[in-house]
């Protein structure tokens, strides 16, 4: 009888080593305990926060929503949580890994919409025709994916990339015109660009809708310092949009109601691809406006991998 309770003794503390071995397994050093943490910041070249290029970041009162999910987005375990921005870190609330065993797929986009916790499998977007204010900054659209993340403890950074097109106009002064009156000028790309179309928040894919509204000119954001003498015309809109070889492309009105138009001399045009910049560097002269250069590639920070500059001679 002695024995058979020293076995039973034996084979309890087995099964609690067993158990507390397995436990330990399941959270692979992870606590648990701890929130999630996450940090993001958009991809360079022209971002929403700051028109500039490199070193961007969000502004305070951006909002980010995150899905943090195990198998299919629409069965996240976390749905559509509001990140909001307070200038250098974030606020949300909390998220914590279900098991530290399994890996996770955490995706984030920008600007949060639809209902906190509640997922969404597409997103509807637009693209205004005046982008000289906010107008530019509220169509730039973010989004990412880090697929199979092992939880952890440490901070998990995110680099949102862009997914509609951007237009970059960089603008010279020529023969019998100063930059100062250029920047007094009203500037308008022409083409036919979508308004709207639809967000896959699971790819990050935007289709634009093809047969509904379409803006036949878009009024750019400007962005001009007399002290550098530099003068920049900043786009953006939906992948896919073209711009046909000698079309009209730019007019600048000026105050007297002249006219300046710019006849796009690029040899099979513009098609503007998802995440890609086109940067155009025109010369304003008294007699019209001519194109000296334009690069295309990827709008990402350090990232020029297919693209390429082109002189005009």
């Amino acid at each position: 009888m002695k024995n058979n309770l020293f076995i039973m003794a034996g084979a309890m503390i087995a099964a609690l080593s067993l158990g507390a071995c397995s436990n330990e397994d399941d959270t692979h050093g992870v606590d648990l305990s701890k929130p999630i943490s996450l940090s993001f910041q958009p991809a360079a070249v022209v971002t929403k926060a700051t028109v500039g290029v490199d070193n961007a970041s969000f502004e305070a009162g951006d909002e980010i929503g995150v899905y943090v999910s195990s198998s299919a987005l629409a069965s996240a375990e976390y749905c559509n949580v509001k990140f909001t921005s307070a200038g250098g870190s974030w606020t949300a609330t909390d998220m914590f890994w279900p098991s530290g065993k399994d890996t996770y797929d955490i995706t984030a986009y920008y600007p949060f919409a639809g209902t906190e916790n509640t997922a969404a499998a597409t997103l509807a977007v637009s693209v205004p025709d005046n982008q000289s204010g906010d107008g530019y900054s509220n169509a730039d659209y973010l989004w990412t994916k880090k697929a199979t993340v092992q939880p952890t403890n440490a901070n998990i950074p995110l680099t949102l990339d862009h997914k509609m097109s951007l237009l970059k106009l960089n603008m010279a002064e020529g023969n019998g015109i100063s930059l100062a009156e250029v920047a007094a000028m009203t500037p308008a790309i022409l083409g036919e660009v979508p308004a709207k179309g639809t967000w896959d928040l699971a790819t990050g894919s935007i289709t634009p809708d093809t047969e509904g509204e379409k803006h036949s000119s878009i009024r750019p954001y400007m962005d001009y310092d007399s002290g550098t003498g530099t003068l920049t015309y900043y786009a953006l809109v939906m992948p896919g949009t073209t711009y046909a070889q000698n079309q009209r492309f730019l007019t600048l009105t000026g105050t007297d109601g002249t006219v300046f138009y710019y006849e796009l001399n690029i040899e099979g045009g513009i098609t503007a691809g998802a995440g890609t910049y086109v940067d155009l560097n025109l010369t304003v002269n008294r007699t019209g406006i001519s194109l000296s250069s334009f690069t295309v590639g990827d709008w990402k920070p350090s990232d020029v991998s297919g693209s390429g500059t082109v002189t005009m001679e």
